[in-house]
């Protein structure tokens, strides 16, 4: 568990020096924090400043310097000068996950995966990178992440809160359909609302086709959409793409009071070890509120109850 000491002292070093990047320099509060993160990291400024600034940057840097964070600390202080910056930038807060869902995807994780969890994970929409930092936080076992994203920022920031926290990373700045790699254990991503791709239609259903081939046979996609994910026009057309290489697992609806506009669910698919492969149940959930502790334990038990009757078959 995080320390709130630790949190409000990582937070106020990010937080300060953003706001001198901010004011002297014009950057966005975005990119002054990840200037602030690269001075931490790597002891370097690729923005040009003052020696008198360089000074107080060096006095903030050893004020942390000589603390030993906790990972929650470094990762919750992060998300709060994310959410900073997304204000200051005027950009929707709805980029970041909310720290509950990712918490829970690291519960699904080990309920899919058994004694076999995932070595590699894969978020073709990586964003800032909180969502994987989450889950890792919240994981028993360390994992390796491969993100993608085609905003030079947002790349930059999910890198180095990744080394802050120690996790092994690979981040490439492009547009995730034209990504290519080897299969990965596992891919969880967060669908933004809403978004339509002139070339694609429906920007999700491209990125789930087009990812499915980076996934290993028998093994998961899990993702963030909006409820309203199947019932867009070329919806019958991707169901009946996607029954061809994967299953359709499970779907949780998630409580609506977590979304101020655009409610979503978790959507799990499980790629095929052959076309002739069947699955015998799918898993609904209807999940209450996370601060309904009975209602939540509730389903929490019924969860666990029926994966305890599916066999884990993932290598």
């Amino acid at each position: 568990m995080e320390n709130q000491n630790d949190v409000e002292l990582f937070y106020n070093f990010l937080n300060d020096l953003s706001e001198q990047f901010t004011k002297i320099y014009k950057l966005s509060y975005l990119e002054g924090v990840n200037e602030a993160l690269n001075y931490l990291l790597d002891d370097t400024i690729q923005t040009e400043v003052t020696s008198e600034d360089l000074s107080m940057f060096s006095k903030e840097k050893a004020k942390v310097s000589e603390v030993t964070f906790d990972k929650e600390s470094i990762r919750k202080a992060y998300q709060l000068a994310m959410l900073q910056g997304f204000k200051y930038d005027q950009i929707t807060n709805a980029q970041m996950t909310p720290d509950s869902i990712g918490i829970f995807i690291a519960y699904l994780i080990k309920k899919l995966y058994g004694k076999h969890f995932p070595q590699v994970l894969l978020d073709p929409l990586i964003g800032t990178g909180n969502l994987l930092a989450t889950v890792a936080n919240h994981s028993e076992t360390p994992f390796e992440v491969i993100g993608i994203d085609d905003d030079p920022l947002m790349c930059a920031l999910s890198r180095n809160i990744y080394d802050a926290l120690s996790m092994k990373n690979q981040v490439f700045c492009q547009d995730t359909i034209s990504y290519q790699s080897q299969p990965v254990d596992m891919i969880v991503t967060d669908f933004p609302p809403d978004k339509v791709d002139d070339k694609f239609g429906y920007f999700p259903y491209p990125v789930i086709m087009h990812h499915l081939e980076h996934l290993k046979a028998g093994h998961y996609f899990l993702a963030l959409i909006e409820n309203r994910f199947f019932e867009q026009k070329q919806s019958a057309l991707f169901r009946e793409k996607l029954a061809e290489k994967a299953h359709l697992f499970g779907l949780i609806k998630l409580d609506e009071g977590l979304f101020k506009n655009h409610p979503q669910s978790i959507l799990i698919m499980k790629k095929k070890i052959d076309q002739k492969e069947t699955i015998d149940d799918f898993l609904l959930v209807d999940l209450p509120s996370f601060t309904d502790r009975d209602a939540f334990h509730k389903a929490l038990v019924k969860m666990d109850q029926w994966f305890a009757k599916k066999e884990v078959d993932v290598q």
